[in-house]
């Protein structure tokens, strides 16, 4: 849903990139800068559970995430180095995010799961582009939406501990059917090529 409108609001993000070109800001420094506004979601909730500054960073980690492939179009330095740094510190986002919830009280057990799926969706994608097929917008819920979800999470711990855990439960029950939901696009995808050849 949110890489379709991701399309809808590319100008707004080509704006601001325009604008960190301008300046001489380079994409791999926003990539680092959204790694280590991660570091600071994790610190706000893990070492002084701050709500309020998890869902300011988080936010702004992710917005952070968008600007820097717009970044890297604009000045014409998309690189493949460029693309294994944003997929790498993603990953290491996600797992910061995720792990901000054991300081909740949320279940380890739980968060376990959530972090192992979410590494495993983001995965799928990677190993089928490997194999040249096209992955954006397969799957129910793609990061964009999962760390929406985690920062709308927070929020549910104003009401009650267990409101936290079964927002957090959906969200696995999501990204499991997401990952299986990649696995069988591949094997439609590599099948159906494979019977026209």
């Amino acid at each position: 849903m949110l890489t379709r409108l991701r399309s809808k609001v590319k100008n707004f993000f080509e704006k601001i990139a325009s604008g960190l070109a301008s300046i001489g800001v380079g994409p791999n420094t926003i990539t680092l800068s959204s790694l280590l506004v991660s570091g600071i979601a994790f610190l706000a909730m893990y070492c002084w559970r701050s709500i309020p500054l998890f869902l300011i960073m988080i936010l702004l980690s992710g917005l952070f995430d968008a600007l820097d492939g717009a970044l890297a179009r604009i000045t014409g330095t998309v690189s493949r180095f460029g693309a294994f740094l944003d997929s790498t510190t993603d990953r290491l986002s996600d797992t910061l995010y995720i792990l901000s919830y054991l300081a909740l009280g949320v279940n380890p057990y739980l968060i376990g799961f959530l972090l192992s799926f979410s590494l495993l969706i983001s995965y799928t994608r990677s190993r089928a582009e490997s194999l040249g097929l096209k992955m954006e917008g397969v799957g129910i819920i793609e990061r964009a939406e999962r760390i929406l979800w985690l920062a709308g999470t927070a929020l549910l711990y104003y009401v009650s501990l267990r409101a936290v855990t079964l927002s957090l439960l959906v969200l696995l029950v999501l990204s499991i059917i997401t990952f299986l939901q990649r696995i069988m696009h591949v094997y439609r995808s590599l099948y159906q090529s494979a019977d026209k050849s």
